[in-house]
């Protein structure tokens, strides 16, 4: 398989270096600063909550397609890894690089980016997959896993060759055919990213504080809530039903400690990538998550003031930097 990475920031980069330590033949869709850095530091570094540490180097770094897809001629797998916003421009691209038999694997965090896209490469195997956890990036080409979780890819014929490789180095990887009850919860874990992005704090700090829990709880109710209306089940990515979240966030902080600790591993220097995209001054795809949940919900008549107004605070910290 001759595998593409699009658009590799923290979790392109991250997917694409467990990918290579896989023994896979992967090349990387990039920015020049990123190309850059790997090339500075002689490859990606990954690192992780539990101690791992590898440094490897992609096949290629490819900063112009245009220029340079000739030459490593079309790829059998394109994981798209751009933020939301970015998806819907880039169909012709994606044929450029691809062929007929290809799988193009749509990476994106929230909801409304794969339908952006699909009519127009719909004669492609078109897939969706999920990262359920945080990547931050650090100096040094450096790549940090923060949370527990393993990538999550809808399934055909490519990503089940692509788990049996990284499981068979060490890696998790899970394969689900039915995405929607993936992608919607997920949403309901990413609804914390802009809040992230508000307080500025690490994700284990924001949480250790029962007002931003609160905030959190209302933001989840509310998503929730549209799902039920929408009769629509939610994937359990930690060790409680989705429904529980809001109740359990508002425990006080000597019960939450001690039930998020068996819920789910935070590093203590995890941060969302909304926080990172507010640093780095870019858009940020709040639209996209706590946006979706707004949009949604005015569809079946529930109501969502928290999600609202975390929309218009993001908003705000975009025009500010």
């Amino acid at each position: 398989m001759n595998i593409a990475i699009f658009g590799a920031g923290s979790t392109g980069c991250y997917l694409a270096g467990q990918l290579c330590i896989s023994e896979l033949q992967v090349s990387l869709i990039c920015r020049p600063a990123i190309k850059q850095k790997i090339i500075a530091n002689n490859g990606i570094t990954l690192t992780d909550y539990n101690g791992f540490k590898q440094t490897i180097m992609p096949q290629a770094l490819i900063t112009d397609i245009n220029q340079e897809s000739s030459i490593y001629g079309k790829f059998d797998v394109v994981f798209v890894t751009l933020k939301c916003h970015q998806v819907s421009s880039i169909a012709n691209q994606l044929m450029a690089i691809t062929h007929d038999n290809s799988s193009i694997i749509f990476m994106q965090n929230g909801l409304g980016s794969f339908d952006s896209i699909k009519d127009s490469l719909d004669h492609y195997s078109l897939l969706q997959g999920i990262t359920p956890f945080n990547v931050l990036q650090l100096p040094n080409a450096v790549f940090h896993k923060g949370t527990e979780g393993v990538f999550t890819l809808q399934a055909n014929p490519h990503t089940i060759a692509i788990q049996s490789a990284l499981v068979n180095h060490g890696f998790g990887c899970d394969i689900e055919a039915d995405f929607t009850p993936m992608i919607y919860g997920k949403l309901l874990l990413n609804l914390n990213n802009a809040l992230n992005a508000v307080t500025d704090l690490p994700i284990k700090q924001q949480l250790s504080h029962y007002k931003n829990r609160r905030i959190l709880a209302k933001a989840m109710k509310e998503w929730l809530a549209v799902c039920e209306a929408a009769d629509i089940q939610l994937h359990q990515y930690t060790k409680v039903k989705p429904s529980w979240l809001p109740t359990i966030l508002l425990l006080p902080n000597v019960l939450f400690t001690v039930l998020a600790k068996q819920m789910l591993d935070i590093d203590p220097k995890a941060r969302s990538s909304m926080w990172e995209d507010i640093q780095a001054k870019r858009k940020t795809e709040v639209d996209y998550i706590n946006g979706a949940v707004v949009s949604i919900g005015k569809k079946y008549g529930i109501k969502t003031p928290v999600n609202q107004a975390i929309v218009e605070q993001i908003k705000q910290l975009e025009q500010r930097h």
